[in-house]
């Protein structure tokens, strides 16, 4: 087939208006209920449009033309204009486009009409819309077809695709390709990104693929929603939950992989934070326990660090948690906008934070003289130090917009000691480095 562009629609209707009542209409409702695409005058045209715009816009749009031939359609010259096009647009692609269907005529008035025409296999109205829109959906719709199943399977799901072939399903096709976002190291333009799970298994089954089709365009929307809005470990509970819920087929998924959910909403791991994926989570951590776990163990209080690390990071070979800095993390631990967690939970997360040398800014006043201090063995504030603090403070304020101002969370960074707990804590990991040394010899 020729295709001017991607196709909108799967028919067009060619008919006359002296034939709607009695047979177009109650076959176009058919299409529609059988989840065809299509174009029809009084679903199409809309008030003020242009009608020879329009139709021709629907004539190059639509991948077959369903031609209603009767005695009206001959007598008429605007539908005999639209199976002209039809018909051209099939002599230059060599590919079938108009399916015919003879409507209260006999084979010898088609061939009084157009002898090519009535060489053709027609389907009668006669026998009924159901045998009609049968024979359409043979072609249209062609059994086995991945892309096909793929598309009732997401009506299943009460999600409205476009068109088979709409450019959206190249992208679904190419995305059912990418691989997991954990393990190894893998170019990120073939990976998933956040909040992404294992698909259905690859299979020369045209039902599995057409099935793995689906999931990933359900995968699609709602990586999407989770990158834009975004979904991170600092979204607070509900509206986690509310995501989940919000995107067909995601709780199915995971509540298959609470070991993932685990990774992408680490508070949805603290108990009683799960809603209705509590008993799922529940059963993943008995079943896997692994770090991601951390907040479910009753002695998570005395592992800060490996909670903060957990929460923000996952794994170590997991997926991406979050598209934060541990700078972002740390100050908004800080902030009021964290205060939704349990307060063992928060003040956890922030003595692991602050232990962390992750959370300290690459470049700036202050960065180097923390790390100078290291040598030195102490810190002293200076006005240019608190220039850089508060300089990053005010970049994580925009960024998480957070509602603090600027001057509390730098009151809250001083009162916690975060420079000072970093180099305590340095300072401890030294000893005991030595005092293992010691103890090698």
């Amino acid at each position: 087939m020729l295709l001017t562009g991607f196709m909108l629609y799967d028919v067009f209707i060619c008919h006359t208006s002296a034939d709607k009542a009695a047979f177009v209409r109650p076959l176009v409702k058919a299409l529609c209920e059988a989840n065809v695409e299509v174009w029809y005058d009084e679903k199409s045209l809309k008030l003020g449009d242009s009608i020879r715009r329009t139709i021709d816009k629907g004539l190059t749009k639509s991948r077959f033309g369903v031609v209603v031939l009767s005695k009206a359609f001959f007598a008429r010259n605007w539908p005999q204009y639209e199976l002209d096009a039809l018909a051209e647009r099939e002599f230059a692609g060599n590919d079938k486009v108009v399916l015919p269907i003879w409507h209260d005529i006999t084979h010898q008035d088609v061939m009084e009409y157009s002898p090519a025409l009535a060489g053709r296999k027609a389907i009668s109205s006669s026998e009924g819309i159901a045998k009609v829109v049968d024979e359409i959906l043979s072609v249209v719709h062609p059994q086995g077809s991945p892309l096909v199943i793929a598309r009732d399977y997401l009506l299943e799901w009460g999600i409205a695709p476009p068109v088979i072939t709409d450019p959206y399903w190249l992208d679904v096709a190419e995305a059912s390709n990418r691989v997991e976002a954990y393990g190894m190291s893998v170019p990120e333009a073939s990976t998933w990104r956040r909040w992404s799970f294992p698909l259905p298994e690859k299979s020369g089954d045209s039902r599995t693929w057409g099935e793995r089709l689906a999931w990933t365009a359900m995968q699609l929307s709602w990586v999407k929603t989770a990158e834009s809005v975004p979904i991170t470990p600092i979204t607070k509970t509900d509206e986690v939950l509310e995501f989940i819920d919000s995107h067909a087929g995601l709780f199915e998924t995971c509540s298959m992989f609470p070991n993932l959910l685990a990774e992408y909403a680490p508070q949805l791991t603290i108990p009683g934070f799960g809603g209705e994926l509590e008993p799922y989570l529940e059963e993943g951590c008995r079943k896997r326990p692994g770090e991601e776990w951390t907040l479910r163990r009753k002695d998570f209080a005395d592992y800060p660090d490996e909670a903060a690390h957990s929460y923000f990071h996952g794994g170590d070979f997991g997926p991406e948690v979050s598209p934060y800095e541990d700078a972002d993390h740390l100050l908004w631990l800080l902030s009021t906008a964290s205060q939704w967690l349990p307060p063992l939970v928060r003040t956890t997360l922030l003595n692991g934070m602050k232990g962390r040398h992750t959370w300290v800014w690459p470049s700036g006043e202050f960065s180097t003289a923390l790390f100078s201090a290291k040598a030195a063995h102490g810190f002293k504030w200076t006005p240019a130090l608190e220039a850089d603090v508060r300089s990053r403070i005010s970049k994580t304020i925009s960024l998480l917009k957070l509602e603090d101002p600027e001057d509390r969370l730098f009151e809250r960074f001083r009162e916690e000691r975060v420079p000072e707990a970093l180099l305590e804590g340095e300072k401890r990991l030294a000893e005991e480095r030595t005092r293992r040394q010691l103890r090698g010899k």
